[in-house]
């Protein structure tokens, strides 16, 4: 995912999901990336209650892939546990979050 600051509200900063076009937004860098875990995980969680696939892969805009070419590795991750409760299936086992982090918010899109 890319972290950049959010370019409406100051102080805020956004986390946005390369393969899944997912978005949240926090106080900081870290904050979005663990709001991005728990969007996730809520996510899979209700994904799993309907017996459906976990995610839909479906790619960010091109200004978000733009982003992450020129971002630096947040060191810091995040772990989403996608098992249903009480399932014990390694091949569910959790994913990890790793946040590319821009200082630039994305380009706009010309119109």
């Amino acid at each position: 995912m890319v972290i950049y600051p959010a370019p409406d509200i100051e102080g805020q900063w956004i986390a946005h999901g390369l393969e899944t076009d997912v978005v949240t937004q926090g106080d900081s860098p870290e904050h979005a990336l663990a709001m991005m875990a728990d969007a996730l995980q809520a996510l899979a969680s209700h994904q799993a209650l309907r017996r459906r696939p976990t995610l839909q892969l479906r790619p960010a805009p091109i200004e978000i892939w733009d982003l992450a070419a020129d971002a630096l590795p947040l060191d810091l991750t995040a772990h989403v546990d996608r098992r249903r409760r009480g399932a014990a299936s390694p091949s569910a086992g959790p994913w990890g979050l790793y946040g590319l982090v821009s200082q630039k918010p994305p380009a706009s899109r010309a119109r």
